[in-house]
């Protein structure tokens, strides 16, 4: 077996462990549906809590997506998730869509259209969240899985977002 750089290594690890969180984030474009979750409520200040494009089949398709991918890499991985808890995706899961719904929270605030850019928010959000609660919930991680994921997460998600929009998929950049 050839010796790679260390920090190739780290790298790898690092997008192992939050693989679900990305996988969560990506699923509710396609599990959509059900209706709105915050069901058209408003917040004190009279505008929606979390816009229309949050939805029920978002919110379950993200968690059960982390959750999946999980309990796939747990299986595919062994020796990597052993010692993590098998309900690690889900948590994962839950604080990629939460993290996700903060910046939906926010937006509507600051008073930014759905779909309106939200930088930083809209590209590291989902994955802060995901670690934070991963955290709350007891579950160890290196501290510095955060130093690979962060940039290159930033980085890449505006970079796919523009390949999109380039090509055609999107409608706009961000």
């Amino acid at each position: 077996m050839a010796d790679y750089p260390v920090w190739l290594l780290q790298l790898v690890e690092a997008f192992i462990f939050i693989a679900p969180a990305y996988f969560a984030n990506a699923v509710p474009v396609i599990t959509s549906g059900l209706g709105p979750i915050d069901r058209g409520m408003k917040f004190f200040d009279g505008k929606r809590l979390l816009g229309k494009n949050k939805t029920i089949g978002g919110l379950l398709g993200g968690i059960l997506a982390g959750e999946i991918l999980w309990i796939a890499a747990m299986s595919w991985l062994p020796d990597f998730y052993e010692g993590y808890p098998f309900w690690t995706g889900f948590v994962m899961g839950f604080g990629t869509i939460l993290g996700d719904a903060t910046g939906s929270f926010v937006k509507r605030r600051i008073n930014l259209p759905p779909g309106g850019p939200f930088p930083v928010m809209d590209q590291l959000g989902f994955v802060l969240m995901a670690y934070l609660l991963v955290w709350l919930a007891g579950i160890s991680f290196p501290l510095w899985y955060l130093w690979y994921v962060i940039p290159i997460t930033l980085l890449g998600h505006l970079g796919a977002n523009y390949l999109a929009y380039l090509i055609g998929w999107k409608d706009v950049w961000w």
